[in-house]
């Protein structure tokens, strides 16, 4: 009971110290999306979390391991299945699947081919490790009571990522070090702690809120010399470029392999690249689809080239004068809107839009010339007529424009599969520049696409088949090992003949090129992908992060009275566009209908926000966010709000519990001082010997009460628990209280319970 009693102060130490330790654990997942293909590292945290609170209770192993094991079976579920918490199916489903990889993958363990494990498993194993990691921060706390080791491990591990790769560690090492110097400090005092219980102190030392207020100031001071203080330049250059010169090859990230992203150069394709998660820009909108940049249109067997041809944009300061046309209007599409914001480290001076955009913001755009934020008149617009492209210029061709944000307007792309299956190829009367092939395309690369078609009459049907003709036979999507044709080999006779793999330049530069061959325009468009949604905002509008590694191409193919049409070859991605069947009698309604050429681009008023209408706009949105929100809560639980809220529940739960036997003293305390005469003495006598054996002081086998309470009396120095006993005998064997005798002895009763809880 003494060491009960004596360790309280000791196990609140721990639980500050484990909380910390926690923190510092979460530190090293920060940088994982950055450095890996690795998403939803959220539900990765949130484990963590869980695993330390089963480890920090001392959950019975029976209990215990199954608890993991179903918190990661739902973290499974949710990152490879519904995305959901909560979804009884897609559990069940993913156990299903967690034992059939499981035997796969360890058929690949045995035979030592690691390099082959399955990402779901992959992804079990990271739980796992978490589990482990979490059991050894309770090891070093709890019975070493050393994490230098692990304090040390972190700044390395810190430090190389920010020497190595993309992740900046400016703000994360000055949270390690602050939270390492308290983790440091408490440790210190817990072994102060042991040492004075060992020379026989009945009382622990708390922790005094002076200490802790010194121990903040000297921690603040430190880091604010640390911040302030001027340093010196390094005296030699740069060490990192020349390191990774010396490992990597001459471009730092190893031969032929470039960092994934939107570029201006495609004169060369192919050869790996490496991920890049930063962020380009944010989109709010109602629909989302991929972000048209440009368009190419001749291919020289390595690569893509353009000329330009640009004119000045009637879209952006018109506002409805339609100067690039992809597509005509076949049903009544609905308007939708789109607010870009680029990432502060972004610098695009031309704009991204899904599907056909019919006007720009003007009064929206914030516009940096020369790293100063500009006014809007300060720039004008050029619509190049070939690509598409719309880019932002000054009167001098020298400044640099960036775009900040705009805002502007789209109709999304929806074809009726009637009308371009009805479309003639000997209809087409687009530019050459479509149909363009270099005269070095070996001819086996004709051939195969006379074969793909072959069994296929119309435009449409034609199309879809050389776009499907990959996923058909076995062609595989791959990033890193794709090798650079060599000088004289054409690019995409390459991929089709010999490797077989690739990303989307290989799928697309393939299809445009099998469709050239049969005389049907198309041309190689580049942007990127949707991106993910990261917040709803309002009823129906979400907000849309886009990254580097969503930069991706797609072919447009021209389809006589219908335009360009985008499709989208590469394994595993799909562009959202919309092919419907309609009525025989909107069938007809479409054959009236007259498609512009693209020399002769009919003229169309659209409708932009005003500055005051997006702003009524957000107010309605705002009104619904609150709703919206909690009906989401399951769909996407894993934000940074819940996990902080979540956490502080937790700390809540867990301070109420450390507390709990106070609580429930005091409760019959009051309870028996309320109640008075009324209450049976036997009942609460009773209860004294419950509290006392959740104290930590029950009564042996064998022994009396009137033992027992000698026993207790010695502990707590006094005959309290001598005299209740005296009386409960007596009412035991038939006698009974008299009534001038219950405030006595209820004075008694409570100066037990107080003694032995203080």
């Amino acid at each position: 009971m003494k060491q009960k009693l004596g360790n309280q102060a000791s196990t609140n130490l721990h639980l500050y110290i484990y909380v910390l330790a926690f923190l510092i654990l979460w530190e090293w997942l920060r940088p994982i999306p950055i450095i890996t293909n690795t998403g939803h590292i959220q539900v990765f945290v949130f484990f963590a979390l869980f695993s330390c609170i089963l480890i920090y209770f001392k959950t019975p192993i029976y209990a215990m391991l199954p608890s993991m094991f179903i918190g990661s079976i739902l973290g499974l579920n949710y990152i490879f299945n519904s995305q959901k918490l909560l979804d009884f199916q897609g559990f069940m489903e993913t156990v299903q699947r967690f034992f059939t990889e499981a035997i796969y993958n360890i058929h690949l363990i045995v035979s030592w081919n690691l390099a082959s494990l399955t990402d779901f498993f992959r992804t079990f194993l990271l739980f796992l490790l978490l589990s482990l990691i979490c059991y050894l921060l309770y090891f070093w706390i709890f019975h070493t009571k050393k994490i230098f080791f692990f304090l040390l491990s972190t700044v390395i591990y810190i430090t190389v990522l920010d020497t190595f790769t993309e992740v900046d560690a400016s703000n994360a090492i000055i949270r390690i070090v602050v939270i390492g110097f308290f983790i440091m400090t408490l440790l210190h005092m817990l072994k102060i702690q042991e040492e004075v219980k060992e020379i026989g102190q009945k009382r622990i030392i708390p922790i005094s809120i002076t200490w802790m207020y010194t121990l903040i100031i000297m921690i603040v001071v430190a880091l604010f010399i640390g911040i302030a203080a001027p340093k010196q330049e390094p005296r030699w250059a740069d060490p990192v470029p020349t390191f990774r010169s010396l490992v990597l090859g001459e471009n730092g990230i190893g031969d032929g392999t470039r960092r994934v992203g939107y570029g201006d150069n495609d004169e060369i394709l192919g050869g790996g690249f490496v991920q890049d998660y930063s962020t380009v820009f944010f989109a709010e909108t109602t629909y989302a689809g991929y972000w048209r940049g440009e368009s190419k249109d001749e291919y020289t067997g390595r690569g893509w080239i353009a000329e330009t041809s640009e004119v000045q944009s009637e879209t952006v300061f018109e506002q409805g004068e339609i100067d690039y046309w992809l597509f005509g209007q076949f049903s009544e599409t609905v308007e939708h809107y789109v607010r870009i914001t680029l990432a502060e480290d972004q610098s695009f001076d031309h704009l991204f839009y899904p599907g056909q955009l019919t006007g720009v913001n003007v009064d929206s755009l914030r516009v940096h010339v020369n790293g100063q934020l500009s006014d809007a008149s300060d720039v004008d617009f050029f619509t190049d007529i070939t690509s598409g492209k719309v880019s932002a210029k000054t009167n001098n061709v020298n400044d640099e424009v960036s775009l900040t944000s705009y805002s502007l307007s789209f109709e999304p792309a929806k074809f009726p599969i009637d009308a371009l299956q009805n479309s003639e190829a000997s209809d087409i009367d687009v530019d050459e520049r479509y149909l363009q092939l270099p005269d070095t395309l070996p001819e086996r690369v004709y051939d195969l696409a006379e074969e793909i078609v072959a069994d296929h009459d119309n435009l449409f049907d034609k199309v879809v088949a050389v776009e499907q003709y990959f996923s058909e036979n076995d062609f595989e999507y791959e990033t890193t090992n794709v090798p650079i044709p060599e000088e004289g080999q054409d690019y995409v006779d390459q991929f089709l003949f010999e490797t077989q793999y690739g990303y989307c330049d290989n799928f697309s530069t393939a299809m445009a090129v099998l469709l050239r061959t049969l005389d049907i325009p198309t041309r190689w468009v580049k942007g990127f992908t949707q991106g993910e949604v990261v917040d709803y905002i309002g009823e129906s509008t979400q907000r849309y992060e886009v990254l580097n590694s969503n930069a991706h191409s797609w072919v447009e193919v021209y389809f006589p009275g219908v335009g360009w049409v985008p499709f989208e070859p590469t394994q595993g991605f799909n562009n959202n566009v919309d092919f419907y069947e309609e009525s025989e009698e909107a069938s007809s309604n479409i054959e009236e209908e007259e498609f512009p050429e693209e020399e002769e681009l009919d003229e169309q008023d659209q409708e932009i926000p005003s500055p005051e209408e997006d702003d009524l706009l957000e107010d309605e949105d705002e009104n619904d966010t609150t709703t919206i929100n909690n009906d989401r809560l399951f769909a996407n639980p894993f934000t940074m709000k819940n996990i902080l809220i979540s956490m502080f529940v937790l700390l809540f739960v867990v301070y109420f519990y450390r507390k709990q036997n106070i609580l429930q003293n005091k409760y019959f305390m009051m309870k028996y001082r309320i109640s008075g005469k009324d209450e049976k003495y036997s009942d609460a006598y009773e209860r004294l010997l419950w509290i006392l054996a959740n104290e930590g002081l029950p009564r042996q086998s064998g022994e009396t009460l009137r033992e027992y309470a000698k026993r207790v009396d010695r502990f707590i120095d006094c005959k309290a628990m001598t005299d209740l006993t005296n009386t409960y005998e007596k009412i035991y064997y038939g006698g009974k209280v008299a009534e001038g005798d219950w405030e006595k002895l209820h004075k008694e009763w409570e100066r037990v319970v107080k003694t032995i809880t203080s």
